[in-house]
């Protein structure tokens, strides 16, 4: 019998095996070989169904896969982003996350999920001033003139929310103030919109993209905005920090999410295909105009961005003593 080294047999059964390598490679399709789903936890007609449908027809373009919107909303938000921590771990399934994703469970005594352990951060999407927007009919033109009015006017005056953060935020903000304000929550901006148009509430935090054409309707008044700088959008509006408060500020931000243990590469190939679309697609221009700063991130930046939220918006609803 012919001898035949260790090394000429390990040789020998590598070239066997180079077909079968390759017909495996062939068959694992790259991704993505199917349509992507964005669950966004929160009804049609807000400010993040608007985001999610501004970014989606351009996601499909660089994908080359349809990448399609599914509102599942309920429960200020946790109905839809507990779908998508279940989702499968393939990349198929996204979950629409904002401020609201980190405050929510802050206020339950058993939250369904955690987002820094149960998700896996895909990128940024945008980020935001909110307005303090009030009625046209309230008797103010300036924030000063709006809490002498709500002082001589105590628990008479509504303040609405349709994100848990606009619901934090105005709780904080207004107890800084010294003023007693009634809160109505809403399900969703659209319903907010409603409800202060028609003077059932008088004042609301709220996006740019929800209360910009009521502004420039003249049915709504801006007195301030949350961010520590003026908005592009209405630089004539001052900041909260400006007119008294300093230091005060509320950033909204939007994001997408991953189930914990989705691949890397799939993260990553999602996350390039995110930055693409808001650094180079008609989507940038589409948000801009809505007053809103397309944000491309790294998985990386976005995922301590997460916990700096997370503990940050725990210990004020703790130190407020808020109530959902």
């Amino acid at each position: 019998m012919m001898y035949v080294s260790p090394i000429n047999r390990f040789i020998a059964l590598a070239i066997a095996l180079l077909p079968m390598v390759g017909s495996a490679h062939a068959a694992a399709p790259e991704f993505p070989a199917k349509p992507v789903r964005i669950i966004v936890p929160f009804p049609p007609g807000g400010g993040t169904d608007f985001v999610a449908r501004a970014v989606a027809p351009h996601l499909t373009e660089t994908l080359g896969q349809n990448v399609i919107v599914d509102n599942r909303s309920g429960a200020q938000g946790i109905v839809g982003v507990q779908i998508g921590a279940q989702a499968e771990k393939d990349g198929y399934t996204l979950t629409y996350a904002e401020a609201q994703t980190v405050i929510a469970p802050a206020m339950m005594e058993k939250a369904p999920f955690n987002v820094t352990k149960d998700f896996v951060p895909v990128g940024f999407l945008i980020e935001q001033p909110y307005v303090m927007a009030i009625n046209a009919s309230v008797p103010a033109t300036t924030l000063a003139e709006f809490i002498k009015h709500a002082k001589s006017h105590p628990k008479q005056l509504n303040f609405g929310s349709g994100a848990v953060i606009a619901h934090v935020s105005q709780e904080v903000f207004y107890a800084l103030a010294g003023v007693e304000l009634t809160h109505i929550p809403y399900r969703g901006s659209a319903a907010l919109m409603q409800s202060i148009m028609s003077n059932e509430t008088q004042v609301t935090f709220a996006g740019p993209g929800s209360v910009l054409p009521p502004i420039r309707q003249g049915r709504l008044k801006a007195l301030a905005v949350t961010t520590l700088k003026r908005s592009r959008e209405m630089p004539e509006v001052p900041t909260l920090s400006e007119q008294g408060f300093k230091g005060f500020e509320v950033r909204g931000w939007h994001g997408l999410l991953a189930p914990a243990g989705t691949p890397g590469l799939v993260v990553a190939r999602l996350n390039q295909a995110v930055n693409k679309v808001l650094s180079a697609s008609p989507a940038a221009k589409t948000l801009r105009d809505r007053g809103m700063d397309p944000a491309p991130a790294s998985p990386e930046e976005f995922g301590g961005f997460l916990k700096t939220e997370e503990a940050r918006w725990s210990a004020a609803i703790r130190k407020y003593n808020v109530k959902p």
